[in-house]
């Protein structure tokens, strides 16, 4: 991952001990090369990551989706359920209507 374009920018930072510890903690041979190792490992690590996250707020959206269509179904589902039931109390109803004029008639034959 180490860059081997030439070093034309000179400069000079300051640093505290943990930013010490971090680039000592690096790949490479001296403080130069442990800091572009630190650096171009986080910028290809922030690019991966950029991309993953692509794909996970992709997964999300195909999720919430799905979610919603199970949502919508359900819906559908209870209202038909509502409608079933409805249509048994109707039939109840007609039911005994039916047998009351049944019986009506053949009190009168």
């Amino acid at each position: 991952m180490r860059s081997n374009s030439p070093k034309s920018n000179l400069r000079s930072f300051r640093y505290s001990d943990e930013i010490a510890a971090i680039l000592e903690a690096q790949e490479g041979n001296s403080l130069n090369e442990k800091f572009e190792s630190l650096v171009l490992f986080c910028f290809y690590k922030l690019e991966k990551r950029k991309k993953d996250l692509e794909l996970i707020e992709q997964d999300i959206k195909r999720e919430r989706q799905r979610l919603y269509d199970l949502q919508h179904a359900t819906e559908e589902l209870r209202l038909l359920e509502k409608e079933i039931k409805d249509a048994q109390f109707y039939f109840r109803i007609v039911e005994h209507r039916a047998k009351a004029i049944s019986e009506a008639a053949e009190k009168e034959t």
